[in-house]
Order: C-alpha cells, then structure tokens, then sequence
C-alpha cells in the first residue's frame, strides 16, 4: 500500500527547487516565523502530553480512591470500568468530535475551548464526587473530562503539519511531537510523581491540571490555520 502512495508534487517542486532546507533543523529553528512555531508547538505538545499522563489515566485512581473511602469492597474492578470503558468512551467522543469542530471554528479555537474544558473538568472530577460521596456522579463526570482532557490529541496531527511550508513540514511537525515528548519526562517524574506521593491524589491531580493552563499561554504565540493556504 505504502508503494501505491506517491510523493505531492508541490513536495516534488519543492524538493527541486529548495532542496537545500529540505528535512533541516538548522533552517526550521533559525526562521524567524516557523522557528518560534516549532518551540511553541512542542510545548504545546509538552502539554498534552504531561497532562495525559499525569492528569487524565489518574481517572482511575482517583475513582479507586473514592470507592476506598467509602468502603466499596470492589473498588478495584469499578475503577478499572470507570477509566476503561466509561472515560475512554467520552475520550473517543471527543477525538472524533474534534475534526468536526476544528472544520466549523478552527484549530487554534478547538484547542482553547478543550483546554478551558480540561482545566474545568480536572478539579470537578477530583472534588465533586468526594463531596458528595457518590459513584455515580464520578461516572457522569468522567466521559466529560475525558472528552475535553484527552480529546485535544485529536488536533495536533492536524495543526502541527499546517504550522510548517512543505519542506518542512515533515521535519516541523516531528519536531513538535518528539521534543513535546522530551520535555514532557521531566515534567512527569519530578513534578507528577512527587506531588502524588508527598500530596492528596486529589490536590496532586488538581495542581497538574493546572498544565491546561499553561497549554492556554502557548496558543497565544501560535496562529489558526484554518481556512488558511498552507505556507510555502
């Protein structure tokens, strides 16, 4: 199949005739416009990564950690529904929501708008519940953090190629995706690990949310690009 597919030929001219940058760091980073794109798209991804690991499979425990305290002897295989089918179905909900509406009000939008969910969604899904010592409202509340937390994964595979012109866009879009992961490691080890194990799950999970945020300040250095013409 990977045979069948041929190169664009706007890839090809460009190839042809700036063959020189083609697949560079050197000419991506020290561009005064898609060198700052990459930084902030990387942080961006930084974001969604950290706050995946750290904030959204927290569902799980965070559920366990409920049923503990109120004494369910199945604490463990509830949680484990929870998480696995009940968020993940909102998660899903929202990754496929979010090409639909990035079409309607654009990229850049859609990832604010599942930001300022997440950032939400994240201390009413660690509080709510416990307050009022209920299951079930644990379930409702799920799907909904689920959709704004995870769904922004959706839209980087979209927004980050768009960012970049065509002999870069591969090189642009990687940079973002695996620097994001890089700096995203520390982020998890020294800042989630500690804070889950010196503070309450529910405080912990509260102030790493606070990330969405953080993802909030790094849209504001990136440009929509919908309805665009993709750069060249």
């Amino acid at each position: 199949m990977r045979l069948s597919i041929h190169e664009p030929d706007s890839w090809r001219e460009a190839k042809q005739t700036k063959g020189d940058q083609l697949g560079s760091f050197r000419a991506l980073l020290s561009h005064p416009l898609w060198g700052p794109r990459a930084i902030f798209g990387a942080l961006l991804a930084m974001v969604g990564l950290a706050t995946f690991w750290g904030v959204v499979v927290a569902g799980q425990d965070l559920t366990a950690d409920l049923l503990k305290r109120l004494n369910d002897p199945e604490a463990s295989s509830k949680s484990k529904i929870a998480f696995g089918f009940i968020q993940t179905a909102g998660a899903g909900v929202g990754m496929l929501a979010s090409g639909p509406l990035s079409a309607r009000w654009g990229c850049k939008r859609t990832f604010v708008l599942m930001h300022v969910g997440a950032l939400i969604m994240t201390p009413i899904v660690c509080w709510l519940p416990f307050q009022f010592k209920s299951y079930a409202l644990m379930l409702t509340l799920l799907p909904l953090f689920g959709f704004c937390a995870q769904g922004i994964h959706a839209g980087y595979a979209v927004y980050f190629p768009s960012l970049f012109p065509t002999q870069l866009r591969a090189t642009g879009a990687g940079f973002c995706f695996n620097t994001g992961r890089i700096l995203a490691a520390p982020v998890l080890i020294w800042g989630s690990a500690w804070m889950k194990s010196h503070l309450d799950l529910r405080l912990a999970i509260t102030c790493l949310g606070g990330l969405f945020l953080l993802g909030l300040a790094f849209l504001l250095f990136l440009p929509e690009t919908s309805g665009e013409e993709l750069p060249e």
